[in-house]
C-alpha cells in the first residue's frame, strides 16, 4: 500500500539529508518549481527534491523507496504530458544539475542531466565542436536522448541517441553504476532510445562533431501552393544529400496567414549548402527566404520565444514513409485553419546516418527513412481545450492509416500503449529483460514501465 504524505514534517529526515531545497506544497515558491514547460500540467507532488548533487538523487531515492512513496524523474522539465511530475508522490528534479565539461581532444562532452541543448551547444561552441540537439535551445538533452532524439543534424550525425558514449545512472536500490561499451553494455543499448525506465541518469557522455556555422532559416509559401510544393518535397527528399535534414510544415505567421514552410539545415559548406537548396526555391512562389549562414548555437535559441513556457499544449504524432496524396489531403483538409495562432504541423525529416544504423542496434527501431509529424496545439489558459485536443486526434487518426503503427516514445501519451509497444518492434521483449533486470520493483515509469506495467511478469 502506498502511504499518502501531506504535512512537512513527515519529509524532514528527508530534507536534511539534502545539499538541494526540497520544495513542498506550503513553500512559497513550490508553484513555480512545480510547473512544466506545458501550463496545462497540474500535477501536485506531495515534495519535490531539487538535487544538486548525485548523492542527492541516491538519497532521495532510498528515503521515498523505505516510505512506500511513489517516485517521478524531471530533467529540464520541456515535456508535453507530464510524466515526470506524480501525484501524492516525490519528484525528484534535476534541472539545477547543469554543468557540461567539454575534451576538445577527445570530441566528447560530459553533461549532467539538467543540462539543456543550449548548454550543451553553448560549451562545445567554444571548440567549434557540436552534437545532435532538439530545434529549440531549453529541451533537456536527457530526456531528448532518452526516447531518440529528432533535430536538424540527424541525416548527418544521427540521433542524439546514436551519439550517446557513456551514462552514469542511480539504480532503483540507490546504486550509482556506469553504463559504456565494456561496462553494463546491455544498459547503455535500452538507454539509446528506450526511455526512462531503468533508473536516474544522473550525467551523459557525447560524442561531438566539428561543427560551426550551418546553412538554414526559413522558407515560406502561400497556402494554395502547398500540395505542388509537398509533392515536390517528397520527391526532392528522397535524394537528399547527408548534410541536409529538412523541416517542413504549416504555421500561423504575425499577420493571421496560415502558411507552409520548408526550414532546412546544411552542415557542410555553405557553396554546397547553397546549391543543396536550391532546387527548393523552384517548388512554388518563396513568399519569404530566410535562409543565411548561421552559427549553430544562435539557430537553437532562434525559436525561443515560440512558444512560451507555461501556454497550454496537447500533441500528436504519426510517423510517415512519405507524404502521399492522401497524407497531403489529410494535413491540408483536416488540418486547417490551424485552431489557434500558436499551433502548428511540424514535420521532421529522418533520413541518412540516422537510418544506417540497424534496427537492433539501439533501442530505437524505426531506422527507415521516414517524416514523424507533430500535430501541435497551443492555447490560452482561459481557452476551452477540448476543442483543441479534439484538432490534434482527428488529424492524427486521418493520419493513421498512412503511418507506421508504433510512435516517437517521447511524445506519446498514456493512453497511447499499444503504440509504444510496436514503436520498439523486435526490441520490445529486450527492453523488458533491462527493466527485470535493473528496475524489477517497477519504480521507474516513463515509458514501458508507466505504459505496459502488467508486461513484467510473465
Amino acid at each position: 500500500m502506498t502511504t499518502t504524505y501531506r504535512h512537512s514534517a513527515a519529509f524532514n529526515d528527508l530534507a536534511a539529508l539534502l545539499t538541494g531545497q526540497l520544495v513542498l506544497p506550503e513553500n512559497a515558491n513550490y508553484e513555480q518549481v512545480r510547473q512544466l514547460f506545458n501550463g496545462r500540467v497540474k500535477t501536485q507532488p506531495a515534495a519535490i527534491a531539487r538535487c544538486l548533487t548525485v548523492q542527492d538523487v541516491i538519497h532521495t531515492i532510498r528515503w521515498t523507496r523505505s516510505h512506500n512513496l511513489p517516485l517521478s524523474v524531471r530533467g529540464a522539465g520541456h515535456e508535453i504530458f507530464g510524466r515526470s511530475p506524480i501525484e501524492n508522490g516525490v519528484a525528484i528534479d534535476l534541472s539545477q544539475m547543469r554543468a557540461v565539461t567539454v575534451d576538445p581532444d577527445t570530441r566528447t562532452a560530459q553533461i549532467q542531466a539538467g543540462a539543456t541543448a543550449s548548454d550543451l551547444i553553448e560549451a562545445a561552441q567554444q571548440y567549434g565542436l557540436a552534437t545532435v540537439t532538439g530545434t529549440i535551445s531549453s529541451v533537456g538533452m536527457t530526456g531528448l536522448t532518452l526516447g531518440g532524439g529528432y533535430g536538424s543534424l540527424n541525416g548527418a550525425y544521427g540521433l542524439a541517441a546514436d551519439n550517446l558514449l557513456s551514462a552514469q545512472v542511480v539504480t532503483a536500490d540507490g546504486q550509482l553504476i556506469t553504463a559504456n561499451a565494456e561496462e553494463n553494455a546491455d544498459l547503455l543499448w535500452g538507454l539509446r532510445g528506450g526511455g526512462g525506465n531503468f533508473g536516474v541518469v544522473v550525467s551523459l557522455e557525447f560524442r561531438l562533431h566539428p561543427l560551426t556555422t550551418v546553412l538554414s532559416g526559413l522558407l515560406l509559401y502561400p497556402l494554395e501552393q502547398a500540395r505542388e510544393v509537398l509533392h515536390r518535397f517528397n520527391e526532392f527528399i528522397a535524394t537528399a544529400p547527408d548534410e541536409l535534414t529538412i523541416r517542413s510544415g504549416f504555421l500561423q505567421t504575425p499577420d493571421g496567414q496560415t502558411m507552409l514552410f520548408l526550414s532546412p539545415t546544411y552542415c557542410g559548406s555553405i557553396e554546397a549548402g547553397e546549391q543543396a537548396i536550391a532546387p527548393l526555391r523552384t517548388f512554388g512562389t518563396v513568399l519569404v527566404d530566410r535562409m543565411q549562414p548561421i552559427p549553430y548555437h544562435e539557430l537553437i535559441h532562434s525559436q525561443d520565444a515560440y512558444p512560451p513556457k507555461g501556454r497550454h499544449g496537447y500533441l500528436q504524432t504519426r510517423s510517415l514513409k512519405g507524404l502521399q496524396t492522401e497524407t497531403i489531403e489529410a494535413l491540408i483538409e483536416q488540418g486547417l485553419p490551424l485552431p489557434s495562432p500558436f499551433s502548428a504541423i511540424n514535420i521532421h525529416h529522418f533520413h541518412g546516418a540516422a537510418s544506417r544504423v540497424g534496427a537492433s542496434e539501439t533501442a530505437f527501431a524505426l531506422r527507415q527513412d521516414h517524416l514523424m509529424v507533430e500535430l501541435i496545439a497551443a492555447w490560452e489558459p482561459q481557452d476551452d481545450e477540448q476543442r483543441y485536443i479534439q484538432w490534434a486526434q482527428n488529424l492524427s487518426q486521418a493520419l493513421a492509416p498512412y503511418a507506421f503503427k508504433g510512435g516517437y516514445i517521447n511524445l506519446l501519451d498514456e493512453q497511447e500503449q499499444e503504440r509504444v509497444r510496436l514503436a520498439f518492434g523486435s526490441n520490445y521483449e529486450r527492453l523488458l529483460d533491462l527493466k527485470r533486470k535493473y528496475d524489477p520493483d517497477d519504480v521507474f515509469r516513463s515509458t514501458i514501465g508507466h505504459l505496459a506495467p502488467h508486461s513484467l511478469t510473465r
